[in-house]
């Protein structure tokens, strides 16, 4: 039987699974994502409230409202057909006549620009035209109400003179496929005949909004997003919440844009857009899903959904000088190596920072460092979670898998290191996971929103039963994570920065 996986045709056997099938066809899936599944496909067709007029000079749409004169017009668009322009003012265009029922009115009414109504010339229903507004207007025109508004083709109404014909007016036809499908994680499904699969998003980015562009490398740095909310027009990802984006580019947000919330309590939230949504300052658009819309409207609140972008991250932060050296290589990238430069120095910093600029500049200079300085730490996000995430910001580990805090102050007479940290940020950082008895060596602190120097980060290089790793009463202190001393071979007073790197237990 033929079945179709991300867009290609492929013959399987009958109860094979997706596992089996994945296997033998080379198909990547990352374990837990959803997996959609179109089982069945029905186009109908339907007709909007909209007429598409075509004069000999171009088309326009008129969206009908709810109006006695709407209902009329609904029902005599025929009549209007191969009807001339009769005259044209500076105002409006009036097209016609034919005879109607319509019950004339001598109120005074006010018309907006691409309001359409009919007049009746003299007050009199033999002689009933369609207008079409220009300017704002008032007048007395022998209706109460408009007929609808031009929304589509608003530049053709200049083009139009006297004696142009109109040539149509139909009622605008829109087909729909309605779909039949179902998610799954379960391998062990066995597809039908027919059946549509979908594994992934693929997401083309703007190489015009770099910071958003690295925003969405964080997010998607597991190939995976989780879905925390679903709406009729979009879905969205709060896995950055609360970290600043800058506005770089506020635009028309269309069905299967990429966006990136820039101000408001939703900042840094990721949005993916299943509908058109007006443009609004408070949006990035970072891209727009090139493959797997069909997978974008399965997805419900929860969902994992494994997603690749294009391009790919160019952050080589964590790898070897000679590995980044291969991987630039085929790129046409010219690679400068700078520090430690042996094949084996990890690489902690690199110029420029973005993979948008790196690819305009077709060159980057990477920072190397011997593998035996970068100190690796153990957080605790389960135990305090909101200074865990304070710390991954204020490092560069949110999104980057080699951190750097800059020392402020280390000395061994107070038996700890302190690093500079970010005050504003530290602002809401309630106690947590607070030093009961004892401070123990290798803790890593945050000094909480209690204390004046709030989000100041702390070592501690010796236990203590009084102070924490940033010298405050243990109230002050948040314990975040921690370190093996005995394996840091950094000397604390003879460096200005330490690099981290983040490890699992």
């Amino acid at each position: 039987m033929q079945i179709e996986i991300n867009s290609n045709k492929i013959e399987v056997k009958e109860d094979a699974t997706l596992s089996l099938i994945f296997s033998e066809n080379n198909i990547p899936y990352q374990k837990g994502t959803i997996i959609g599944i179109i089982k069945k496909e029905t186009e109908k067709s339907s007709y909007l409230d909209e007429f598409l007029v075509t004069t000999n000079k171009g088309s326009f749409v008129i969206k009908i409202k709810d109006t006695e004169e709407g209902k009329l017009f609904k029902n005599i668009t025929k009549k209007f057909e191969s009807k001339n322009v009769r005259w044209k003012t500076s105002t409006l265009i009036a097209i016609g006549s034919v005879p109607t029922t319509l019950i004339p009115s001598k109120e005074e009414q006010i018309y907006n620009p691409w309001d359409v109504f009919f007049i009746l010339a003299g007050f009199d229903n033999n002689t009933t035209y369609i207008a079409l507004s220009k300017k704002t207007q008032k007048g007395s025109y022998g209706t109460k109400n408009t007929i609808g508004k031009i929304t589509q083709g608003r530049h053709v109404l200049p083009l139009i003179d006297e004696g142009d014909n109109i040539l149509s007016i139909e009622p605008v036809e829109v087909f729909t496929v309605e779909k039949d499908f179902e998610t799954t994680t379960d391998l062990t499904y066995k597809p039908k005949n027919g059946e549509k699969i979908f594994t992934h998003v693929l997401i083309k980015l703007n190489d015009t909004t770099p910071m958003a562009m690295e925003h969405i490398f964080s997010l998607t740095k597991d190939s995976q997003i989780t879905i925390d909310e679903v709406t009729e027009s979009y879905i969205s990802s709060k896995g950055l919440i609360g970290f600043d984006v800058q506005s770089e580019n506020s635009n028309l947000r269309k069905k299967n844009s990429v966006s990136v919330r820039v101000e408001g309590k939703n900042t840094g939230v990721v949005y993916i857009y299943k509908k058109e949504r007006i443009t609004t300052p408070n949006h990035s658009v970072v891209g727009t899903v090139i493959f797997g819309s069909e997978l974008i409207e399965m997805l419900k609140k929860g969902d994992k959904v494994s997603v690749k972008t294009t391009p790919h991250s160019l952050s080589f932060l964590g790898l070897t000088q000679k590995e980044a050296e291969d991987i630039l290589k085929g790129k046409g990238i010219k690679h400068e190596r700078t520090g430690e430069i042996s094949n084996t120095a990890i690489i902690v910093e690199q110029e420029p920072p973005y993979t948008a600029e790196i690819l305009k500049t077709k060159t980057v200079k990477t920072l190397g460092i011997d593998k035996n300085n970068i100190i690796e730490i153990e957080l605790y996000e389960d135990k305090a979670p909101n200074t865990v995430k304070y710390f991954r910001k204020i490092t560069g580990l949110i999104n980057k898998s080699i951190g750097k805090l800059d020392i402020q102050f280390a000395h061994p007479s107070v038996s700890l290191v302190a690093f500079e940290g970010g005050s504003i940020e530290a602002g809401s950082l309630i106690p947590e996971n607070s030093p009961s008895n004892t401070s123990y060596r290798g803790d890593v602190g945050v000094t909480n929103m209690s204390r004046q120097h709030k989000g100041l980060i702390g070592i501690r290089l010796k236990d203590d039963e009084a102070y924490g790793p940033t010298g405050e009463e243990f109230d002050g202190t948040n314990v975040i994570g921690k370190i093996d001393l005995d394996k840091v071979k950094v000397d604390f007073n003879d460096e200005k920065s330490i690099y981290i790197k983040e490890i699992k237990k």
